[in-house]
């Protein structure tokens, strides 16, 4: 979809449920990027494979699940857009979607909105453009005091247009105003850890490119360590070698100072913030915040089995456990917060084994866990290892 796409992943049930987030409702039978996968992250296995019989590439990514009224203003945005489609191609009335009653209010100490991008000419509603992602990043970036952890498919400064060469097309302003935000944040003395796939379907070049535009607005910042990049792998061992896939890093995530958190659809590039349909939720809940990025680092860490990761997403439905599961909760999370609670020593953890992981790739070592650093082509080439353009550097390819 070279000029734009409908990239919301929404579902509503009965006005009183929604899911937002980055996760394609789809399996993918023929191709290799399948979206079902587990925390774990396997190589291979038989709970995912094609027609063929193969493990498609692992897959990362993070969905939300909103209840209550706050689920209206996604039903809201179905039925917009519904509505003028019908009404544009003059359908039959019986296909509109009346409004639906708000949901009961719940007793819930999270302020939540949802915020959309809706480029020109697309619908006919009002407001006829909607740039309330690029808002959300905006105040919320620039407003870090301590830190931010991004996961994100993308990271481009410049403005994509179905070619794949970075210095084609102009800045994108939405982006420019993020990485410079995130420039005078490190400046002020914050730290960040982004997320990236090694192998996006397009546009690895200019996610490069990004990094080298935010390293530029912070070099100290760099010197100290203080800006990351990581990237998401798996290996197994298979006739006395070991192998390695990339996983697909899918998620659009951001948490900031453990406060404030965004997920849904939106990239951090031009089609994010401008150019496609997109939906994000963003939530001012510390707790919620600071148990997302929990889950999310104990996960690329190895930290925790999938049972127990699964077991600690659920801690917000509380209501939902059983005593069991609660005392099993209670033990997950001491552990998380003993060894990830504070940001920055995770940060450093991250880093640690990412490194670590890349000497053990080097060597056809079995990783831990799944980080590695992300590389630009100039740095995985420093480091010896064979970069292709269209793939990255971990993915094993056919001599």
């Amino acid at each position: 979809h070279p000029v734009e796409s409908l990239h919301q992943k929404i579902a509503i049930i009965d006005g009183s449920y929604a899911f937002v987030g980055g996760v394609d409702p789809l399996i993918e039978f023929h191709g290799e990027f399948d979206r079902w996968d587990t925390h774990s992250h396997p190589f291979s296995t038989p709970l995912r494979q094609t027609d063929q019989g193969i493990t498609p590439h692992p897959w990362h990514d993070a969905h939300s699940l909103i209840e209550g009224p706050a689920a209206s203003d996604v039903e809201l945005n179905f039925r917009e857009r519904w509505n003028d489609v019908v009404h544009r191609h003059h359908g039959d009335k019986k296909r509109l979607v009346p409004e639906h009653p708000l949901p009961a209010p719940l007793e819930s100490q999270t302020i939540m909105q949802i915020a959309r991008t809706i480029p020109e000419h697309t619908y006919r509603f009002k407001p006829l453009i909607i740039r309330g992602i690029a808002q959300f990043y905006k105040n919320a970036l620039s407003n870090i005091q301590e830190f931010v952890y991004l996961e994100n498919q993308y990271f481009w400064l410049r403005n994509f247009i179905g070619i794949d060469i970075p210095f084609v097309g102009s800045d994108n302003a939405e982006m420019v105003q993020n990485i410079s935000l995130l420039g005078t944040a490190l400046q002020r003395g914050a730290s960040m850890a982004i997320v990236l796939p090694d192998h996006p379907n397009v546009g690895r070049a200019f996610s490069d490119a990004g990094l080298a535009r935010l390293r530029n607005e912070a070099p100290q910042a760099v010197e100290e360590g203080r800006v990351q990049a990581f990237t998401l792998a798996t290996s197994m061992r298979d006739n006395g070698t070991e192998h390695y896939r990339p996983i697909y890093v899918h998620a659009k995530v951001a948490i900031v100072d453990d406060v404030w958190t965004t997920v849904g659809s939106g990239n951090l590039n031009n089609r994010g913030m401008r150019d496609d349909t997109e939906m994000n939720v963003a939530t001012l809940d510390p707790e919620l915040a600071y148990s997302l990025r929990l889950i999310l680092q104990g996960e690329h860490l190895g930290l925790l089995h999938d049972d127990d990761l699964l077991t600690f997403a659920l801690t917000r439905n509380k209501q939902y456990l059983s005593k069991q599961e609660q005392k099993q909760i209670t033990r997950i999370r001491s552990y998380l917060e003993s060894t990830i609670g504070d940001p920055l020593i995770a940060f450093h953890m991250m880093h640690e084994q990412a490194w670590a992981n890349l000497a053990r790739y080097k060597a056809k070592q079995a990783l831990v866990g799944h980080l590695l650093p992300y590389l630009t082509a100039d740095e995985a080439m420093q480091q010896g290892l064979n970069f292709y353009e269209e793939h990255g550097w971990v993915e094993e390819r056919p001599k």
